[in-house]
């Protein structure tokens, strides 16, 4: 069963339109204290979106503990985990900044797992 343990969070400003965006991947914004989702395999993430803002709302960001997040393929349990597209979730591969490790295996696309964040910002060598 997916869970979440809550250990470090951030507010920041929903960049665009997040309602339904929940539980994906997000960076850096283009405005000051702004997120968005990530949109591109391996990018540089700041943590996993844990509610659902419009834009212009508070977009709540965890960033260390465990979190759900959305897988964007079968992931084995224990993988590294990297920044897919559409902001989910995928099996981390040479190159990718990984963002943490599967606690749970993931058998599809959509499927929500539990990922234990360990943000970097080194990609695998």
């Amino acid at each position: 069963m997916s869970q979440s343990i809550k250990a470090f969070e951030r507010t920041f400003e929903a960049e665009t339109d997040l309602s339904t965006k929940q539980y994906l991947v997000v960076e850096l914004g283009a405005g000051d204290n702004q997120v968005d989702v990530c949109d591109a395999q391996g990018e540089i993430s700041i943590g996993v979106l844990q509610n659902d803002p419009a834009a212009g709302e508070a977009a709540l960001v965890q960033f260390l503990g465990t979190t759900k997040a959305v897988a964007g393929a079968a992931i084995t349990k224990g993988a590294r985990v990297t920044t897919g597209a559409a902001g989910k979730v995928e099996a981390a591969a040479t190159g990718d900044y990984v963002i943490g490790r599967a606690l749970e295996a993931a058998g599809a696309d959509g499927d929500i797992i539990e990922v234990l964040l360990t943000l970097g910002d080194s990609p695998i060598a």
